[in-house]
C-alpha cells in the first residue's frame, strides 16, 4: 500500500490537484517544537518519516534509515522468488515512497509493534481506544499520528503548522468512525521513549502546551477536517454570448404566456414546462432585453413552421 504521494493527497482533497492545506508549510525551515511538543512539518513526500518521529517525540528516523529497511525487504522478497529480478521496488522509491511493511519493520526494530486497528488481536483495544499510547493513520496516502502525552491526546500531522489537542472521547469516537469509513489505522504498542514533557517536573509545561493547542472538533487530515461546503455553484451565465461581448448574468426569465401558442400544442407544452423549471434570481437592476423575448420566439416559430 503506497503511503507517500502528496500529489494524490491534493487530488483527493480538492479534485483539482490543489493543496487543501494552505498556506504551504516549509518543513525545512519550520521549527520542530511547539511549546515542547515535537512536531515535524512536511518535507517533500516524507510523511511516513515525519509520522513516526512525531509519534515517538523525537528525530529518531530519517529517509536514509527507511530506505535501508526498504532495500532489505526488497532482498528478502527477491530471495523468496528464487532470486528473480523483481524490477522496481515495491517498498522504497526515490521520491519518498515507503510501503507499510517498511513502517512496520522500522517500528519493530525500535521495539514497538504495529497492529491493524480492525484486526482480531485489537478487539479489546477497540473497546477503549483512548487507553492506548499512540496510533498511526493513513488517509489518501498520507500518514499522521495520534499521540498521548501524559494525560493529553494530540493530533500530530506534518501538513499542519501546530499540534491539535483531542479529548479522549473524541479519539475513541473518531477512531471507531474512521474504521467504518475504511481508513488505515494501526495501534503502536511497546516501550515508547520518554519525552521531555512526560517527566514529573514538566507537568506544568505540559498543561500549558496542551492549553496552547487548538482543541480539535474534527481531525485535520488526516484533516481530517469536516467536509468543506461544496464549491460547486449553479451556473450564472457569466461568460461571452454567441453574438460576442459579455452575456448578461442571471437574466430574468421572460413573462411568456404559453396560451399564445395554442395552435401548436407541443410547443405550448414545452414552454409551460420550461417556465415551471426556471427559478430566476431577482437582480437589483436587470438589463433590459434589446428584443422582446415573446416577439423573438414568435418570429422564430413563424420562420420554422410558417403561418
Amino acid at each position: 500500500m503506497p503511503i507517500h504521494s502528496l500529489s494524490d493527497l491534493k487530488k483527493e482533497s480538492s479534485g483539482q490537484g490543489q493543496d487543501a492545506y494552505a498556506p504551504a508549510i516549509d518543513g525545512e525551515k519550520a521549527p520542530k517544537f511547539f511549546k515542547g511538543i515535537y512536531h515535524e512539518k512536511q518535507v517533500g513526500s516524507l510523511c511516513a518519516v515525519h509520522c513516526l518521529n512525531n509519534l515517538l517525540q523525537g528525530g529518531y528516523f530519517d529517509e536514509i534509515m527507511f530506505a535501508e529497511v526498504g532495500h532489505h525487504l526488497d532482498r528478502e522478497e527477491q530471495m523468496a522468488m528464487g532470486g528473480a529480478v523483481l524490477g522496481e521496488s515495491n517498498n522504497v522509491r526515490a521520491d519518498g515512497f515507503f510501503s507499510v511493511q517498511v513502517i512496520q519493520l522500522v517500528l519493530q526494530r525500535a521495539g514497538l509493534t504495529c497492529t491493524p486497528f480492525g484486526s482480531a488481536e485489537a478487539k479489546h483495544i477497540r473497546a477503549n481506544p483512548a487507553a492506548e499510547k499512540g496510533y498511526v493513520l493513513n488517509r489518501s496516502e498520507h500518514w499522521f499520528t495520534l499521540r498521548k502525552i501524559g494525560d493529553y491526546w494530540f493530533e500530530l500531522n506534518s501538513m499542519c503548522d501546530a499540534p491539535k489537542r483531542l479529548t479522549p472521547t473524541f479519539v475513541s469516537n473518531f477512531l471507531q468512525q474512521f474504521q467504518a469509513d475504511g481508513y488505515s489505522i494501526f495501534i503502536v504498542q511497546g516501550d515508547y521513549p520518554v519525552c521531555e514533557l512526560e517527566k514529573p517536573h514538566k507537568k506544568k509545561e505540559l498543561k500549558e502546551a496542551a492549553e496552547a493547542c487548538t482543541e480539535s472538533t474534527a481531525f485535520s487530515g488526516g484533516a481530517i477536517n469536516q467536509p468543506a461546503e461544496s464549491s460547486t455553484t449553479a451556473f450564472t451565465g457569466s461568460s461571452n454570448s454567441l453574438r460576442g461581448g459579455p452575456a448578461p448574468s442571471s437574466a430574468p426569465a421572460a413573462d411568456i404566456d404559453p396560451a399564445m401558442y395554442a395552435d401548436d400544442p407541443e410547443l405550448a407544452a414545452a414552454i409551460a414546462a420550461s417556465l415551471q423549471d426556471v427559478q430566476p434570481t431577482p437582480q437589483p437592476t436587470p438589463p433590459e432585453p434589446s428584443i422582446d423575448p415573446a416577439e423573438e420566439m414568435r418570429r422564430k416559430r413563424l420562420a420554422r413552421f410558417g403561418g
